[in-house]
């Protein structure tokens, strides 16, 4: 099966938040120390500036990630914490340059730590828990899509062998049989009890359906290519009309017993019809 859980939180910002562009004019003090006379002034100006569009880009990143997160019905709490991390680094920035005017070490780091908590109290924290991985029903919804999505590219990958071999008839009946058996499936996974009973006959179905189109791509080739064919044909037929008429009939109405009883008894039929 597919992955069951689909976490769309992981990618970063590509730009800052424009309400977090603001932020920046907080720094343009730090712009007059590139025209002063020492060095010194200049290569902090520079990392001090570095660092703060660092802390804003994380934060902006953060922001976005939580909105990702509460959209999401189940989603992963992010591996790192943006947002707390942005403004610690905001609180090293201040403690930095408040310690070039203390000879004390402990009022920038006071004031380092105040602007760490302004920040988090500003942007919030990100989201510390899973959300939804709890939900049986939230769970039950997924792991449907996925089995209607995993079943949906198998029988694409069944018709697309058989457009191969380049028969238009073939073709054209192989993608309506797969049509239909998609919206079965579909109609049939709304719930977590349907899809219980729905698993084993598509899945007998899907391998019937798979185990005949590689004979036929065997047997086309040979001498006994036309009755390969109308061999295929027939077998088409008798396994759609009897997924459709159980699935409709037995798989909702009469319960799980009923469909897999019909899907043994067509697994059954096959033999005696390729005798005939």
């Amino acid at each position: 099966m597919k992955q069951l859980f689909r976490n769309p939180i992981h990618k970063d910002a590509a730009s800052l938040d424009p309400g977090l562009n603001i932020l920046f004019l907080a720094a343009f003090p730090l712009v007059l120390w590139l025209f002063r006379d020492t060095s010194g002034a200049v290569l902090v100006a520079v990392v001090e500036v570095a660092l703060f569009a660092f802390a804003l880009r994380l934060i902006s990143a953060g922001h976005r990630i939580q909105r990702e997160y509460e959209e999401a019905e189940v989603a992963y709490r992010p591996r790192l914490p943006r947002k707390v991390v942005g403004s610690l680094l905001i609180g090293v920035m201040v403690a930095v340059l408040a310690g070039m005017h203390f000879s004390n070490a402990i009022p920038p780091l006071l004031l380092g730590a105040l602007a760490f908590g302004l920040g988090l109290s500003a942007f919030g924290i990100d989201p510390m828990q899973d959300k939804g991985l709890d939900n049986p029903e939230v769970l039950a919804r997924l792991e449907a899509a996925d089995y209607v999505e995993l079943v949906n590219d198998t029988l694409i990958e069944l018709s697309e062998r058989v457009a191969v071999l380049g028969d238009a008839e073939m073709t054209l009946k192989t993608d309506a049989t797969r049509n239909m058996a998609s919206r079965v499936v579909k109609a049939l996974s709304g719930s977590r009890e349907d899809l219980r009973r729905l698993r084993k006959p598509v899945d007998k179905f899907v391998e019937i359906l798979s185990t005949e189109i590689g004979r036929l791509e065997v047997d086309l080739g040979g001498e006994t290519a036309a009755f390969a064919r109308r061999r295929y044909l027939a077998k088409l037929k008798v396994l759609a009309d009897s997924f459709e008429e159980r699935a409709r009939r037995s798989g909702v109405k009469a319960g799980r017993d009923a469909f897999d009883m019909e899907a043994d008894m067509l697994i059954g039929r096959m033999p005696q019809e390729n005798a005939a």
